[in-house]
């Protein structure tokens, strides 16, 4: 069991940080160096990984070394600097369900940034090695050992990681900061190996800055959306996600309000290190025989590849990091919609409908002009709901004439005061848009389809 010396890794990013050259760095302008056949990569790394010969990589296992030994030739292919030996860096750790004592291990890189003057500042980005295991089952008097792939928990997670660290090697000219490229073992024993490193093995766990966690991807239908969860709401991680979110052809990302799935990110964050987990959240088939490669959306990987490279790259670009703020002290940058929230912005005890019948139908008139000229149609109106209820940022999106226009936006602003949007019980603005229609009726009367 070694541990990873100061002297080591600040000789390390001196050596290889360039020379302190310094390079433009524009994350919406640049597109990194993708390799074209990155979802076959992936394919290809987790058939490896929940092959039978790795017996599902339980924590401690022969199937865990050979999948470190292969992360390790994987990342000094591409050019990271390892921080540990080809067989991990080990530890002891002993099996709660059995007593036995497990031999367990990390592979550990780093992939130095240009600016000397961020040579002691980490970006970490980490995922759990291990996978599931074996049952062991006795059919008909015979035993048997039935292998749990582990292709979504968490072989994906892995292979994700393992094309990222590709990527971030290739552009390292774009990285200020070092990049820090973890593959802890245990982690199905209460995340052991991203334990053992902080408190054991690396010697400037302070200097980290901000470790993102990869783990469980590659599920996409029903709940199993790309996430990202940061613990408690922090306008600059929220800021950092949406910047990169915004980016041409980006995935979308949902924020988590609540934690998806233990990972090794609780250690990071007991450090008081900021942290983002990136995941498509639980699944029924995690962990069970029904893991298998067949499970998992290559298309929707390799695209979370390409986000979490772009959010490392924003990462490793900031000027510094601020102190965390929270929703208690700030309010969200980002205004949702009400498909993304846990509640929804409500008018009174209704919804958009009670607005239009309670109030916009109520209050607004049709303009004598709009009349005279057989003016009907539908008004398209878009408007927030800020956080303390209030109705702002009142606009028209689609309109039928000048005055029916502004009668539209003149009721709407005048509106009182809505039950405002939560997610996890906090209170987030939300964008609105209705559809008010005008309609002339039968015998001249003027009416409203309601």
């Amino acid at each position: 069991m070694k541990r990873i010396g100061k002297a080591l890794l600040c000789l390390a990013c001196l050596l290889l940080a360039g020379g302190g050259s310094v390079f433009a760095q524009n994350i919406g302008g640049v597109r990194p160096s993708l390799p074209r056949n990155i979802s076959d990569s992936l394919k290809k790394e987790v058939a490896f990984l929940t092959s039978d010969a790795l017996k599902g990589r339980g924590a401690g296992s022969e199937g865990e070394k050979a999948a470190a030994t292969h992360v390790y030739e994987f990342m000094q292919n591409i050019g990271a600097m390892m921080l540990s030996p080809v067989d991990g860096d080990d530890f002891l750790i002993a099996n709660p369900a059995t007593g036995d004592t497990l031999h367990s291990r990390n592979i550990v890189g780093i992939i130095p940034g240009y600016d000397s003057k961020f040579a002691g500042e980490f970006i970490l980005l980490g995922t759990q090695l291990d996978g599931p295991g074996f049952e062991s089952l006795t059919v008909n008097g015979v035993h048997q050992e039935r292998v749990l792939p582990g292709a979504y928990s968490n072989a994906s997670g892995t292979a994700v990681l393992m094309q990222v660290a590709k990527m971030i090697a290739e552009n390292k000219f774009m990285f200020r900061r070092p990049v820090l490229i973890a593959f802890f073992g245990s982690g199905n024993f209460s995340q052991a190996g991203s334990w053992y490193f902080l408190n054991r093995s690396f010697a400037d766990k302070d200097k980290i800055k901000f470790m993102v966690d990869v783990n469980c991807l590659g599920r996409d239908s029903g709940p199993n959306t790309f996430q990202a969860f940061i613990g408690l709401p922090d306008k600059h991680i929220l800021k950092d996600i949406f910047t990169v979110e915004q980016l041409p052809f980006s995935l979308s990302v949902k924020i988590a309000e609540q934690e998806p799935l233990p990972a090794d990110y609780r250690n990071f964050h007991s450090e008081d290190i900021p942290f983002t987990l990136f995941t498509t959240g639980d699944s029924p088939v995690r962990g069970t025989i029904h893991d298998t490669p067949q499970v998992l959306d290559y298309v929707q990987m390799a695209q979370a590849v390409e986000f979490i490279y772009s959010y490392a790259l924003t990462l490793a670009s900031k000027d510094s990091f601020e102190k965390q703020e929270t929703e208690d002290s700030d309010s969200y940058d980002r205004i949702y919609s009400q498909l993304e929230v846990d509640k929804r912005a409500s008018f009174f005890k209704g919804d958009e409908r009670t607005f239009l019948k309670d109030w916009v139908y109520k209050y607004v008139k049709y303009p004598e002009r709009a009349i005279a000229a057989h003016t009907e149609g539908t008004v398209i109106s878009e408007f927030v709901v800020d956080k303390d209820g209030k109705v702002k940022e009142v606009k028209i999106t689609s309109g039928l004439s000048d005055e029916i226009d502004a009668e539209v936006l003149k009721v709407i602003k005048a509106s009182p005061k809505w039950n405002p949007a939560q997610i996890g019980g906090k209170k987030v603005p939300v964008k609105i848009s209705i559809a008010v229609e005008f309609k002339l009726t039968q015998g001249g009367k003027v009416g409203f389809n309601r």
